[in-house]
């Protein structure tokens, strides 16, 4: 059985923090076994990821040609925003020998508790050959470090109420479910909505 680490050192805004640089990461040392790397996207890693969000949105039935892919993972490679921005942020999953294998995406939500900020999980996506392995529990670990290290009050997520493997693992996380139902409005729902 592999087992997976989430290894980061850093500094942001001169505070240890377990997020190193933009793209920089060092993994846990495991001994032999191979070591799951989970960090902010860099520049470096605009490819791998536009890989994995091109594979998301075909998962999804949605999808998308290269060039939107690769559009969409240069901007979640930018540099990371300070602490206090209400930018997303982006996290990546990387296995040997540099693969992105997942990525998480957190939205700013504001208000939050006592007019505090939290994070949302706009999007959790582990590639289909490496489920079940242990990076979607990385992503959401490192997602709960990243959202106290920079301050967030909370971290928010849906999921989809049929999604029983992924219910199991965010049950097991500690998170409570919350009395609430997920709205959408979209296409001519949001059309009339707006008229």
């Amino acid at each position: 059985m592999e087992r997976e680490g989430v290894g980061m050192e850093g500094e942001l805004d001169g505070s240890a923090c377990p997020f190193g640089k933009q793209g920089e990461a060092r993994p846990l040392d495991l001994a032999s076994r191979p070591i799951l790397e989970v960090r902010r996207p860099g520049r470096r890693d605009v490819p791998g990821l536009a890989v994995l969000l091109a594979e998301m949105q075909r998962h999804y039935r949605d999808p998308v040609s290269d060039s939107e892919a690769e559009r969409a993972a240069v901007l979640a490679c930018r540099p990371a925003p300070p602490p206090e921005s209400f930018e997303p942020r982006t996290l990546i999953a990387v296995e040997p020998p540099g693969r992105v294998c997942g990525s998480i995406v957190l939205n700013v939500t504001f208000p939050a508790t006592r007019l505090s900020r939290s994070l949302y999980v706009r999007d959790l996506y582990v590639a289909a050959a490496v489920r079940r392995r242990g990076v979607a529990r990385a992503l959401l670990r490192a997602a709960a470090q990243l959202t106290l290290a920079e301050g967030f009050s909370a971290l928010d997520w849906t999921a989809d109420s049929a999604n029983a493997p992924a219910r199991s693992m965010y049950d097991a996380s500690g998170a409570a479910t919350l009395g609430r139902v997920y709205y959408r409005l979209a296409g001519e729902a949001l059309a009339k909505a707006a008229a």
